[in-house]
């Protein structure tokens, strides 16, 4: 018989990037005593060491994805994520389908989520991308803090 994936279950890759694996220590230290509440990570003060920080939730009908918060970071190697707005208004048309079934499965389980990616595209030429998603208590629910990582592409595997 299967068990369900706890959220503390969650292994990080080893050869993840060392910020992502730095945040989600942090995130692990907040969550000792279950999901941490949002509000206890201050996205503009942290994106002076993850520059690439952003909250989504879920508007109030719980059907879109919603950006909550952003770092001020000048330039994203993807569209400009913007606050109260949908995630789907920064995210390139081929990866829509994959990255909204993603978040929504990691907001449903609360079990957070690290994906590597070379799909997007910025300035015309192609990146490599890390990406963690963690869930945090948000004032409606759950709500996910993501945090990117440009990579090189010899981590794509």
């Amino acid at each position: 018989m299967n068990s369900p994936v706890r959220p503390f279950d969650f292994l990080m890759p080893a050869d993840a990037h060392p910020r992502l694996r730095d945040f989600y220590a942090l995130w692990l230290a907040q969550a000792s005593a279950g999901l941490p509440v949002f509000s206890v990570f201050d996205l503009h003060r942290l994106s002076a060491d993850y520059p690439l920080l952003a909250r989504i939730g879920l508007d109030e009908a719980g059907e879109t994805l919603m950006w909550r918060d952003v770092a001020s970071t000048r330039r994203w190697p993807f569209k400009q994520p913007v606050k109260d707005r949908p995630l789907l208004e920064s995210v390139p048309p081929p990866s829509v389908k994959r990255v909204v079934a993603t978040l929504n499965q990691t907001l449903t389980s609360g079990v957070p989520d690290y994906y590597e990616t070379t799909s997007w595209m910025h300035g015309g030429s192609e990146i490599s991308l890390a990406r963690l998603a963690v869930p945090v208590l948000g004032d409606a629910g759950r709500e996910l803090i993501l945090s990117w990582e440009v990579i090189e592409p010899a981590h794509i595997g």
